[in-house]
C-alpha cells in the first residue's frame, strides 16, 4: 500500500484546556461532549462517502493518551499554540478550533491525489 492509499485523520482534543469541548470550564458538559462526538461521527461518514475505505478518523483525548499528548502535535494544544480541536491529516496539523467537515474532506482529497 503506498502512502496515499489511506489517509489518517486525527482529531486531537484536550478537554478543559483547548477550545472545542471545554466551554471555559474544567470539564466539558455531557451535551458538549456528545455534540463533539457527533461531529467526529459526521466526519467519518463524510470521508467514507467521498473516499470509501481510503480515510480513517481517530479521535484522541490527550488527557487519556500520554504518548499523543507528548507528541509534537499534542504539544501544540498543551502549550496553547492552537485552540482545540486540532485536526491532523497524515501527521500534519491542518485545522484548529473546529471540525470543518467540508474543508477536511477537500484536504483529504488533495492528499489522496498527491
Amino acid at each position: 500500500m503506498s502512502k496515499n492509499d489511506l489517509v489518517m485523520v486525527k482529531i486531537l482534543e484536550l478537554p478543559g484546556v483547548s477550545g472545542g469541548c471545554s466551554c471555559g470550564r474544567v470539564a466539558c458538559s455531557p451535551e458538549m461532549a456528545a455534540m463533539f462526538q457527533q461531529k467526529v461521527a459526521e466526519l467519518r461518514v463524510a470521508l467514507d462517502e467521498a473516499y470509501p475505505g481510503r480515510a480513517r478518523v481517530e479521535y484522541v483525548n490527550l488527557k487519556e493518551n500520554r504518548a499523543e499528548r507528548e507528541s509534537e502535535n499534542g504539544q501544540l494544544l498543551v502549550r496553547r499554540k492552537y485552540p482545540g480541536p486540532l485536526v491532523v491529516i497524515d501527521g500534519e496539523p491542518k485545522f484548529a478550533g473546529a471540525i470543518l467537515i467540508k474543508k477536511i474532506v477537500k484536504e483529504v482529497g488533495q492528499v489522496l491525489a498527491a
